[in-house]
């Protein structure tokens, strides 16, 4: 596995390996150590993990120009993966996440082993909404044209595809990719590695007089975050003891801060920064709803966050807004509220039905957990990437 960030933590990239590495494969993982403080090389949960050593703004504008005339990065990677798969008498190459592919393709040539593209997102689509690719100087050289044309030419080229939802993958095929060689291993929960972080008490305490509204995850422009901070004056008329949680850290960072002060709703808001995912579950368990508010755009509506399936484990009532598979699974499971995206007014009205009405939220919340044991957990759809893999040690057969 080629991974171009730090690890741990990845919950996806982790529980892959970690179910690869219990039904008898062996594990590489080729990643960055950004702080220089990691071993060069450590077994983890039984992977074998093998780190390189740079700076986390080095490899952030490294991928930033990846497929433009200045692309010096697909380049180290490739001569990074060539040398490892070599090292190590690789048998199969598994690249996570897009901008990794042409790097990996060009190593495969050296070695001829199969290729496995993990296609986290949609990133050609995410390209148009990140803050680094609208900003000077990204704007100015990064060009979508281009990329949509690499993502088909690399996705063709790919011996197998792993998405993350349906949709994606009917995605893919719209594109022209070969239906066999496309794989679905969704972003679902795993239960008992969740359920094994202990909840921290004091987090549940501290949030005790308040009605608490939390959303986990990344911030950036598509996370919609902007629009349920402009809701908060709304909200407030009718629920006095508000709190919004925001535990998560991002581009756009700075810019949520200013709103906040801009509108006066500092004393409703509060900004909790990165946690690891240990204490995630503690801050999900301290809330009376949980968020998903992302921008519906051709990017959201090809992929599923972990986070949906946290909240629905911990029986948290879910709002969310109108992206495709949020809302196909939001509804299929009667686990939450859909509201347009963007539209605060919307947001606010949704917040108050579940505010109003607390045998709505317990129901909406146990449906969430009935669902996640049932259907949406990493057990179910791991059983997709080992027949995978059994295929592919049958065709080396």
């Amino acid at each position: 596995m080629v991974l171009d960030k730090r690890f741990p933590p990845d919950a996806r990239v982790e529980n892959e390996a970690v179910t690869l590495v219990k039904n008898n494969h062996e594990v590489f993982l080729l990643c960055y150590d950004f702080r220089n403080s990691l071993p060069k090389i450590e077994i983890y949960k039984g992977i074998k993990i093998l780190r390189i050593a740079k700076t986390k703004k080095w490899a952030n504008r490294g991928r930033g120009l990846i497929n433009t005339p200045f692309d010096y990065y697909s380049r180290f990677w490739e001569l990074n993966i060539s040398y490892y798969v070599k090292e190590n008498t690789i048998d199969v190459l598994h690249i996570h996440d897009l901008y990794l592919l042409g790097a990996g393709l060009k190593s495969q040539q050296k070695s001829k082993i199969p290729i496995i593209a993990d296609l986290h997102e949609n990133y050609v689509e995410g390209l148009k909404h990140y803050k680094f690719a609208n900003t000077f100087p990204g704007k100015y050289i990064i060009s979508i044209p281009k990329w949509e044309k690499r993502e088909i030419e690399w996705c063709q080229s790919a011996d197998h595809i792993i998405t993350v939802i349906d949709e994606a993958a009917n995605r893919y095929q719209n594109l022209g990719i070969q239906n066999n060689k496309i794989h679905v291993v969704a972003n679902y929960v795993n239960i008992n590695e969740v359920l094994s972080f202990p909840i921290d008490p004091s987090i549940k305490n501290n949030y005790r007089k308040y009605f608490v509204i939390t959303y986990v995850g990344g911030f950036d422009t598509h996370r919609g975050l902007e629009s349920i901070i402009r809701a908060i004056p709304l909200i407030v008329d009718y629920c006095k003891n508000l709190k919004l949680v925001l535990v998560g850290y991002g581009r756009n960072y700075t810019d949520l801060t200013k709103l906040v002060k801009s509108i006066n709703v500092q004393q409703y808001v509060d900004f909790i920064g990165y946690q690891p995912a240990k204490n995630l579950p503690s801050y999900i368990s301290a809330s009376d709803i949980c968020l998903i508010p992302h921008l519906k755009t051709i990017h959201t509506d090809n992929t599923i966050p972990h986070k949906l399936f946290h909240y629905m484990l911990f029986q948290k009532p879910v709002v969310a807004s109108n992206c495709n598979p949020i809302e196909r699974i939001i509804k299929e499971t009667n686990c939450g509220k859909i509201y347009p995206s963007m539209n605060s007014v919307e947001f606010a009205k949704s917040i108050h039905a579940l505010f109003a009405d607390p045998e709505l939220r317990s129901t909406l919340g146990r449906n969430g957990k009935i669902a996640v044991y049932k259907k949406y957990n990493w057990e179910q759809t791991s059983k997709t990437l080992l027949k995978l893999y059994n295929k592919i040690n049958l065709n080396d057969k």
